[in-house]
């Protein structure tokens, strides 16, 4: 074997590693390429998803008078969304005094709302729980809630709300009537003392 044959096969086996390392310095840049695409397009949904309204629909004790129940809906996202609507499956109850009333707030909400601004909320009585709770009906209410935002429509929501969960707790609302009344009396004795 003479010294060109020599050379010619260190060359060969130079060029063959040379090749090997670059395949596997593409294929790692193929790897962190791809990577970063996923990436970019996580990163895109989180902004969109930021930027979306959050629509909600619930049933809640009035924060005035404990014993009454409201329909509330809410956005509790960053912009407005619009065309709201709202499907509630069986209808809620209501007492007879409220029953047109909340007849037409849920036919509304089906029909849809334009538009519900951030932080807004719409809230409709139902009337007292213990007539509410307390009755033969079913006690759990399916809500569909769909709605489009400044990106396109926001991902329809559903969830059950059972209201026989609910049946002899005790709510107290904060900050209510009855405690400023008597904080009110607290500081008039204090204030006669001295």
């Amino acid at each position: 074997m003479n010294a060109e044959t020599w050379v010619a096969g260190a060359a060969a086996l130079i060029a063959g590693t040379a090749l090997y390392f670059n395949w596997m310095s593409t294929r790692a840049a193929t790897r962190a390429a791809a990577a970063a695409e996923v990436q970019t397009k996580i990163q895109q949904q989180l902004r969109v998803d930021a930027a979306q309204p959050y629509v909600w629909v619930d049933v809640r004790p009035d924060d005035t008078a404990a014993t009454l129940l409201n329909l509330v809906v809410g956005n509790s996202g960053p912009t407005v969304a619009t065309n709201v609507r709202i499907n509630v499956d069986p209808p809620l109850p209501a007492i007879d005094q409220l029953k047109e009333r909340a007849e037409v707030a849920q036919a509304r909400l089906a029909g849809g709302i334009q538009s519900l601004a951030p932080n807004r909320l719409l809230t409709w009585p139902l009337g007292q729980g213990f007539n509410l709770l307390n009755r033969e009906d079913p006690q759990a209410y399916a809500f569909t809630v769909t709605a489009d935002g400044p990106f396109g429509p926001v991902p329809p929501l559903t969830y059950v709300v059972d209201m026989s969960n609910w049946q002899g707790i005790l709510h107290r609302p904060a900050g209510s009537l009855h405690q400023l009344t008597a904080a009110v009396n607290d500081l008039t004795k204090k204030i006669n003392n001295q």
